[in-house]
């Protein structure tokens, strides 16, 4: 999932994402953007801090306090590198990588790859049940 109102951030994801034949869902707004997570679930979510009707922290922080969502991978993919302060702020908060989008797309798919990788083996695994 893209979220946020950057388009560089997005053009970047979208390159290296959709040679994957990953299907890529967008919304600008962050009410959207939490809408859509809840529908799809996806595997991992870029979102730059600008957002229409929120920020990208804010986004963040709504993510972890829901149960569905809480695990998937997020991805603040900034154009600029934040001051330590905001990054370290960011991670604690739950998110898994703090990039810039002046990474080429070789290098921005190589950061993500992993986290969607492991996102899919996690979930995968399903809780053993016996029947009653």
């Amino acid at each position: 999932m893209l979220a946020g109102n950057c388009d560089k951030t997005t053009n970047l994801a979208r390159a290296a994402l959709e040679p994957l034949d990953y299907q890529i869902v967008t919304a600008r707004a962050m009410s959207m953007a939490l809408f859509l997570a809840h529908k799809n679930l996806p595997e991992l979510i870029v979102s730059p801090f600008e957002m229409l009707d929120g920020d990208g922290m804010t986004f963040l922080t709504e993510l972890r306090q829901d149960e569905e969502l809480q695990s998937i991978p997020f991805v603040f993919c900034l154009n600029e590198m934040p001051e330590a302060q905001f990054e370290l702020a960011a991670i604690k908060e739950g998110a898994a990588k703090v990039v810039s989008n002046n990474l080429t797309v070789s290098e921005f798919k190589n950061l993500v790859e992993p986290l969607i990788h492991e996102r899919l083996v996690k979930k995968g695994k399903r809780q053993e049940f016996t029947p009653e």
